[in-house]
């Protein structure tokens, strides 16, 4: 497939996640399909790699943190080959009225019409204190 093919596959992907309509977002991904979430898992729940079957899981985390939802706004998208970069902003409110606003950069590997993987990185700081409630003592940032 041609690059603007593949960005369209991504694209679509991620227009479908953001209208909450999982099923067809996860149609676009091919069976072995992974997303990574950068970050380390012992400071941040979301952080990890996610196989096909296990997006469900992380979209359902998200849900629970942010049950009024979040709103992804593909902002910029590149595509060359087989990858495809986007940038979005994801908005939302969560329960105790703090609002979500972070920057994401997403990497997408796309091969035969079908995403293969996708690398997510952000605000990690951010989304743990808005989502989860973390806040990180100084103490602890500087040893990062």
């Amino acid at each position: 497939m041609s690059a603007a093919e593949n960005k369209k596959v991504v694209l679509s992907f991620f227009a479908n996640l953001s209208a909450g309509h999982l099923g067809a977002a996860l149609g676009l991904l091919d069976e072995k399909a992974t997303w990574r979430v950068s970050g380390k898992p012992e400071y941040i729940p979301l952080a990890g790699t996610y196989s096909k079957q296990e997006i469900a899981g992380l979209v359902a985390m998200v849900r629970k943190a942010m049950p009024g939802g979040i709103r992804l706004t593909v902002t910029g998208s590149i595509a060359e080959g087989d990858r495809v970069a986007v940038e979005a902003e994801v908005r939302g409110v969560s329960p105790a009225g703090k609002v979500y606003d972070n920057r994401i950069f997403f990497a997408v590997d796309v091969r035969d019409g079908t995403i293969r993987s996708i690398r997510e990185y952000y605000d990690t700081i951010h989304t743990n204190e808005v989502l989860f409630g973390r806040i990180y003592p100084s103490e602890v940032l500087a040893q990062k």
